[in-house]
This record gives C-alpha cells, sequence and structure tokens, in this order.
C-alpha cells in the first residue's frame, strides 16, 4: 500500500488482540513492523507468527509507563529497522471500577498510567525519527472517548483524553508534516473485553445500541489503521474514526 511498503512501523501492546492484529495488518503491508509489549514471551511468539507469514518484523519489551524503557526502544528500533515512520499507540488496560470503591484512585492512576501518559511518552520518544520520515501516529481511543457506562470513570476519562492529546497533536505537528489520528473501537473481541462479552446485562447494553448487533473483530481494525497511515489520507489530521459497528450513530 502506498506509503505504506518499506516504512518502519511501531505498534504497543502488540502480543495479542487489537495490537496483533493491527501489527500483522501492517507486515502484509509491506511495512517493517517493531512490536513491543511488557509480555516478553507473548511479543516474541506474536513477532514470530507474522514472520511465519513472510512479514517482517522484530519483539521488543517495553512498558510504555517508562520513559527509559521506551527511549530504549526508540534507538533499538532505529538501529534495526531505520526511522519509524508509523506509530500506532495501541496498548491500554481498563478496570470497571465504581467511584466509591476504595480501589478507585489506584485503579485510576494505572489507567492514565499505561491509556494516556503511554500514549504521551511514545510520541515524545518517537518525535526526532517521525520529524525526520514526516511520519503517521495513529491512537487507539474508544467508543467511550465520546461516550460513557457505568462503572467506567477511569477508562473513559482517559479515552477522553487520547481523543484530546489527539487533536492537539495535529495542531502541534502539522507544521512538521506529521499527521496525527484516533480510532474508536467499539466493542472488539479481545481479552480486554471478555467480562463485558460474558456479561449479559452489559453485552445487551452495548449491542442493544449498535446497529449492526454485533461485537468486532480484532481484524475489522486494521483497514482504518492502514488508511490513517497510508497516502490514501493526506488531507486527514486530527479525526476520530469510529471503528464501531454504528455505535456512535445510534
Amino acid at each position: 500500500m502506498q506509503g505504506i511498503e518499506g516504512q518502519v512501523a511501531v505498534v504497543t501492546g502488540a502480543a495479542q488482540g487489537n495490537g496483533l492484529a493491527i501489527a500483522r495488518g501492517l507486515a502484509k503491508a509491506g511495512a517493517r513492523v517493531a512490536m513491543c509489549d511488557i509480555n516478553g514471551a507473548s511479543v516474541e511468539a506474536a513477532a514470530a507468527e507474522i514472520r511465519a507469514e513472510g512479514g517482517e518484523s522484530r519483539a521488543f519489551v517495553v512498558d510504555v509507563a517508562d520513559r527509559v524503557s521506551i527511549d530504549r526502544f526508540a534507538s533499538a528500533t532505529s538501529e534495526a529497522f531505520g526511522p519509524v515512520a508509523i506509530l500506532v499507540n495501541n496498548a491500554g488496560i481498563i478496570r470497571r471500577t465504581p467511584v466509591d470503591d476504595p480501589r478507585f484512585d489506584a485503579d485510576w492512576a494505572d489507567v492514565f498510567r499505561i491509556n494516556v501518559d503511554g500514549v504521551k511518552n511514545m510520541v515524545r520518544a518517537f518525535l526526532p525519527q517521525l520529524r525526520e520520515t514526516r511520519g503517521r501516529i495513529v491512537n487507539l481511543g474508544s467508543i467511550m472517548s465520546v461516550s460513557a457506562g457505568p462503572g467506567l470513570g477511569a477508562y473513559a476519562a482517559s479515552k477522553g483524553a487520547v481523543l484530546q492529546l489527539t487533536r492537539a497533536l495535529a495542531h502541534d505537528l502539522a507544521p512538521d508534516g506529521i499527521r496525527v489520528n484516533a480510532i474508536a473501537p467499539g466493542v472488539i473481541a479481545t481479552p480486554m473485553t471478555k467480562v463485558t462479552r460474558e456479561t449479559p446485562d452489559a453485552i445487551g447494553r452495548f449491542l442493544a445500541h449498535t446497529p449492526m448487533r454485533r461485537v468486532g473483530e480484532p481484524e475489522e481494525l486494521v483497514g482504518p489503521v492502514l488508511f490513517l497511515a497510508s497516502d490514501l489520507s493526506t488531507y486527514v489530521t486530527g479525526v476520530l474514526l469510529p471503528v464501531d459497528g454504528g455505535y456512535l450513530a445510534a
């Protein structure tokens, strides 16, 4: 795909679920993919899968909340592949904690440390490379970037922050030729949504609000990411693209 083939792409949280699907899709489109995750064994296995399919990928153990870890990763990626042109900030966690729960403050801190600080840390570490390549950033927001649900205060607030950071970065980085966009997945069949999908009231509430009346598959995020990372979207920046079966249209 034009603008992706031969380019160096980074995907965070790439060991499973959405991150693995996106990394595989980028590799199939011809990108050289640096996959990172905090789970070393899983991300190594995921990178090996992509190589077995004919793609070019390498695995790195990275904690997106640890700037020292990310700085090392940025240097190692550049040494292995060259400067990064595509950065996909996928790593994230969810905590379903009511605001009156004693764990709320700790869960809030954990969610923001990964979901928001993780994006900020990655962008700052890779910014010199992205400026060199006039690159593209794709952040993983959520339908919760602009909606909410019970027990999801920390998660919804973090994804709202990702949307606003995306918009602000689109302004800040446009003079460097860097485009910054986000996608907003609905309920996707990954380990993160297992609790929601297995709780009748919760999944029933989502599906009743989703015109397509089904959950999504991780592979269904690939096309939107490829669009935003490619030359097909050269005049697109600062947007949140829903990939949600129509949830936000209902």
